[in-house]
């Protein structure tokens, strides 16, 4: 009797790997060697070249997360829980928010008439002294105030916060100033300041700082 026997291509295909990826939140979109496949849930199946693939969750309102999902691992389904953006919801800015853009944006501050270069210096200081512990750089004949960073702590990310202050010299006789606001932030799986990123958000905990610059120093016509 002759015996079957059967290609061993298609012996490994009957046995092929697949892995079911589940997703939290069930919204979570799902991409797969950075092509999105799914929200929620996917079965990923491994040919015999691939090794491994790399799995990136996203979701509004949710810390982005990537993966190496590896062909060799012994479970049939692996559950990936997104955290929540804790920064994302305690700051504003960035393309899809309604709040003001100002993070990393440079915006003017027209001083109020009446008032001397010596007192706005004093209240611009006031107002960094307030808000940052460090003020690197204070130089009054320069107009140039720049502050060190101000560190904030979620469970996941840090985000670090600092102000520049800059005189303005244009052809206007009102006195103004340059004012930016800069953010960077970093995963606390991650250890460094190599580890910032530029954050195009900035904290609410910094918007009375900006109301602050304008009724305390602004208000020039």
């Amino acid at each position: 009797m002759a015996m079957l026997i059967l290609p061993l291509m298609t012996c490994w295909a009957f046995g092929a790997k697949k892995i079911t990826i589940n997703v939290l939140p069930e919204t979570a979109k799902i991409y797969v060697d950075g092509a999105m496949v799914a929200n929620g849930q996917y079965t990923v199946k491994f040919d015999r070249k691939t090794d491994f693939y790399i799995i990136k969750v996203e979701a509004p309102g949710y810390i982005t997360r990537t993966y190496r999902l590896n062909k060799n691992n012994p479970k049939n389904t692996v559950l990936y829980t997104l955290p929540e953006d804790e920064a994302e919801m305690a700051s504003s800015g960035g393309s899809d928010d309604g709040g003001l853009d100002l993070a990393g944006r440079w915006f003017d501050v027209t001083c109020r008439k009446g008032l001397s270069e010596d007192v706005v210096w004093k209240r611009l200081m006031n107002i960094a002294t307030q808000y940052f512990d460090n003020v690197e750089v204070r130089d009054k004949a320069a107009g140039w105030i720049k502050t060190g960073w101000s560190t904030t702590k979620f469970t996941n990310q840090t985000v670090r916060t600092r102000m520049e202050v800059r005189i303005s010299f244009t052809e206007e006789n009102d006195l103004t100033y340059r004012v930016r606001i800069s953010s960077e932030i970093k995963d606390n799986d991650c250890r460094g300041s190599q580890c910032y990123m530029r954050y195009d958000r900035v904290l609410h905990r910094f918007d009375p700082l900006v109301q602050e610059l304008q009724t305390s120093v602004g208000g020039g016509e």
